[in-house]
């Protein structure tokens, strides 16, 4: 029995995600929640789901996680009951939530334990460090675009086998970007810790925006995201910034173009104009050469997320990261994953 989403359905509104195993199972991510229906009534395990922008159809069978983003509405408790029944995790989640709502049946012995491979990895010392230096090695290459970065500097990064190692190579290229960056703004006495800056303010918003985005992404495919691989606390969900690094640039070209544009005298509105320009650059469609998919840019960071969950769990040997760039010829490296919403 196939979903069925409505005609008026917008393609950037609704998202699913097969899964990797011989179930044929699909994740299902519902904006804007709205109502439920059983249909038909009392007889089934089958339910329309209508939300802000269209409807999806399903039978219970055919999924193995469930997400509302921006619910409102009612929920029935039998409902709930079925969902356990078939084993479906849900998770309700909306911007500005840290800590989503989780109801999460107990897991079958057939399930792939995620979390346990998580922890596992970032026990690993070799592992994580592998993890780290390869996130930190595409925020590095994306700071390319404002200072020059020398082979040296890769050669001794790609050679760390210890994470203050990564963090003291990456804090020396980061605090050169820094002073090139607010430089180029005609603000070179400021420093990104600096607190109670505009331009500063706008990043941390920015950032802030991304996080809620990564952490969607996390919960959705079963991730704890309070276990980093880069930053340390468990604290916080440190795993959102770990997987921001490859993409912060997104946030600071906008808060750079943001500044130019509405001056020093209009600096009260840095951070909207720069979180509307963020918005505008996430929503361009980009090629990304690994998978040779055109994708919304925003889909990148949902693909960041499958990568790490295809070499956590072994269905990649290395982490191929996501990133735009040009169509070219050879063979496209080995994937576990296609990011949704490509073609």
């Amino acid at each position: 029995m196939n979903i069925e989403i409505d005609e008026n359905q917008h393609p950037d509104s609704i998202w699913t995600w097969k899964s990797a195993d011989r179930t044929k199972k699909t994740s299902l991510w519902i904006p804007y929640f709205q109502g439920l229906e059983r249909l038909p009534k009392g007889k089934s395990d089958r339910y329309t789901i209508t939300f802000n922008g269209g409807s999806v159809t399903f039978h219970l069978k055919q999924i193995d996680f469930l997400m509302f983003y921006g619910a409102t509405g009612d929920l029935p408790i039998k409902f709930l009951d079925k969902l356990a029944f078939y084993k479906i995790p849900l998770l309700i989640h909306r911007r500005n939530m840290p800590r989503p709502y989780v109801f999460f049946p107990e897991p079958g012995p057939a399930e792939k334990d995620l979390l346990s491979q998580q922890i596992l990895v970032r026990e690993n010392m070799i592992r994580r460090c592998y993890v780290a230096r390869t996130l930190i090695r595409e925020r590095i290459r994306n700071m390319e675009s404002v200072i020059n970065v020398s082979a040296t500097s890769y050669k001794k990064l790609s050679a760390c086998r210890d994470l203050q190692q990564i963090r003291s190579i990456e804090s020396t290229i980061t605090q050169r970007y820094w002073n090139a960056y607010y430089q180029s703004l005609d603000i070179s006495d400021l420093t990104r810790r600096e607190k109670g800056h505009p331009v500063n303010a706008a990043l941390d918003a920015g950032s802030f925006f991304l996080f809620g985005i990564l952490l969607r992404w996390l919960l959705f495919h079963k991730f704890s995201p309070y276990h980093a691989y880069l930053h340390e606390p468990t604290s916080y969900p440190s795993l959102c910034y770990d997987l921001m690094e490859p993409y912060r640039v997104f946030i600071e070209q906008a808060v750079h173009e943001a500044y130019l544009e509405v001056g020093e005298e209009k600096l009260d509105r840095l951070t909207g104009v720069s979180l509307g320009k963020l918005k505008l650059a996430l929503s361009k469609v980009v090629y990304v050469p690994a998978s040779r998919q055109s994708i919304a840019r925003k889909n990148l960071l949902h693909g960041v997320v499958l990568a790490l969950r295809g070499y956590l769990l072994g269905e990649m040997r290395r982490i191929v990261i996501p990133v735009e760039g040009e169509k070219k010829g050879g063979r496209p490296p080995k994937l576990s994953y296609r990011i949704p919403g490509g073609r």
